[in-house]
């Protein structure tokens, strides 16, 4: 008769099989983290839109939208690329007072309060 080999206790590894099994566990369990996370926050945010705002509804003078824009102006104006080789031009980067007035401002105020009472 044929001698059975005795059988070896059988070792679970956590080889390419088991990684493969905790790594799909984990992303499970990830986006099913998300999915929630996603859900409360739109479920949330529909429930608070009901509820009253309490914002302030001052309407700014119009002096004081002016100095708004210019603030807004000088931010554009200062992120503007400016040719720095002279090829170009020659002249150095202008102060925005030298290129806007204050009547341009003001202008600019009144076209956009008249173009947003338009809608």
């Amino acid at each position: 008769m044929a001698k059975k080999s005795a059988s070896r206790p059988v070792r679970h590894s956590l080889g390419r099989g088991g990684f493969s099994s905790l790594r799909a566990l984990f992303a499970i369990v990830l986006c099913s983290a998300a999915a929630c996370l996603v859900v409360s926050g739109t479920l949330l945010a529909f429930f608070r839109s009901e509820a009253p705002l309490e914002t302030s509804q001052r309407t700014l003078t119009f002096a004081e939208r002016v100095a708004y824009q210019k603030a807004i102006e000088e931010v554009y104006w200062r992120h503007r690329i400016w040719p720095r080789d002279r090829g170009e031009r020659p002249d150095p980067k202008p102060p925005l007072d030298a290129v806007m007035s204050q009547a341009q401002l003001e202008k600019k105020v009144e076209d956009y309060l008249r173009n947003s009472q338009a809608r």
